[in-house]
């Protein structure tokens, strides 16, 4: 048996939603989602299922992810930030198993959809969804009318770990 992570990656996320749970007898569903041009339908049926498994009673922001498994025994990797705030989950799916990356790029979406540049959200998703970088290359988008820049360094070619700051213990 190979790999479960796929040979070629396209983009660094394959598609970026925001989730809502749902009210009271009615499931959660997909509020937005970018690009709209986005067809995997399996994946975007189950998206809101696993959001949103249970009723969230936090009164802070979360970090969470779930891994979708293809057909073909390929994982996608879901990387979610749930904001009690918004009572919505902001949600990037990639074939990249990259935790801290993708746990900072949504930290960095949910600052422009909660600040006065919240018109800038699709150009900036649009600049990251990109080649990803080369291991040990560096990403930089800037946005924010130049006053922020988002930066991730491609991990080397070495599985993926557990990120430090990750207690595995109950």
């Amino acid at each position: 048996m190979g790999s479960r992570i796929r040979d070629t990656v396209r983009y660094l996320f394959e598609v970026f939603c925001e989730v809502s749970p749902g009210e009271l007898g009615k499931d959660p569903y997909i509020l937005r989602k970018y690009p709209e041009s986005y067809k995997n339908e399996e994946e975007l049926k189950n998206v809101p299922k696993f959001t949103f498994p249970c009723a969230l009673e936090n009164t802070f922001a979360q970090h969470y992810s779930f891994v979708l498994t293809s057909v073909d025994s390929k994982y996608t990797f879901c990387f979610c930030r749930y904001d009690p705030k918004s009572n919505t989950s902001l949600v990037l799916l990639s074939h990249l198993p990259w935790h801290d990356i993708f746990y900072k790029l949504l930290n960095c979406i949910a600052n422009i959809i909660h600040s006065p540049e919240k018109s800038q959200l699709t150009s900036f998703l649009e600049a990251c969804r990109i080649r990803p970088p080369m291991p040990g290359h560096t990403l930089k988008v800037i946005y924010d009318a130049g006053h922020s820049a988002f930066t991730c360094q491609s991990p080397d070619a070495k599985l993926p770990s557990i990120p430090e700051n990750v207690s595995v213990w109950p």
